[in-house]
């Protein structure tokens, strides 16, 4: 759990030496504290959730989930199956290069979505048409919930809350033309990249890949170097 409203906005507060409202409003710090999350969901894509979307059988057209911010990853289980089959992204120009003419063709099961429209009512088009019922297993980048009341929990990754103080005492102390705003402005940048770099995997292993022989040079396999 995260720190509530009025825990961050009193850390603010302290970073912009004004214990009490006098010259910045409440009002005004909760919208920066706010917009700070906001920022850090949208750069750093750390908020990352998974839903269900039923599929019909013959249905080809379906809404994403309201909070969507971008789409991941979709895969489709069938009703009382345990198989799951990955969905190929294609944009939607692309997508003539797969269903041609003939864009509602029906199979067994999808093995292709494009997107259309924005959220919250962005569509996920399949295609072949799922003959099946179902469901869309949706991974996605969710967007961040702002808190209203004192109470509410900010909605930022847990230990790093420090990055929406600095973002709001930026926004705080540029309102004032007072220049520390710039000094807050590059601390939250700073902080931002480490987050972007620490949010991406979630861990800390380096990538691998794998190659069979033919992708290897013709030389270097004729000269036996292989």
């Amino acid at each position: 759990m995260t720190v509530t409203l009025a825990t961050a906005r009193g850390f603010v507060r302290s970073l912009i030496d004004e214990a009490n409202p006098q010259f910045w409003t409440n009002a005004e710090l909760n919208n920066w504290i706010n917009e700070g999350c906001f920022d850090a969901a949208r750069r750093g894509e750390w908020k990352r959730q998974k839903a269900a979307v039923a599929v019909t059988a013959g249905t080809q057209t379906f809404t994403a989930p309201t909070d969507v911010y971008r789409i991941y990853r979709i895969e489709f289980i069938p009703t009382a199956s345990d198989v799951t089959y990955t969905l190929e992204f294609r944009g939607y120009m692309e997508m003539d290069q797969v269903w041609g003419i003939n864009q509602q063709w029906p199979a067994s099961y999808p093995l292709y979505y494009t997107l259309w429209k924005v959220p919250p009512a962005m569509n996920i088009i399949t295609y072949p048409v799922s003959a099946q019922a179902g469901n869309l297993q949706v991974y996605y980048y969710q967007n961040v919930t702002s808190a209203v009341s004192d109470g509410d929990s900010i909605d930022m990754l847990q230990g790093w809350e420090d990055m929406i103080y600095d973002f709001a005492a930026y926004r705080a102390l540029r309102k004032d033309a007072d220049p520390r705003w710039k000094e807050f402005k590059d601390t939250y940048e700073d902080k931002m990249t480490m987050f972007i770099t620490s949010t991406r995997q979630f861990q800390d292993q380096a990538g691998t890949f794998s190659t069979g022989q033919a992708a290897l040079p013709e030389w270097l396999i004729s000269d036996g170097l292989y």
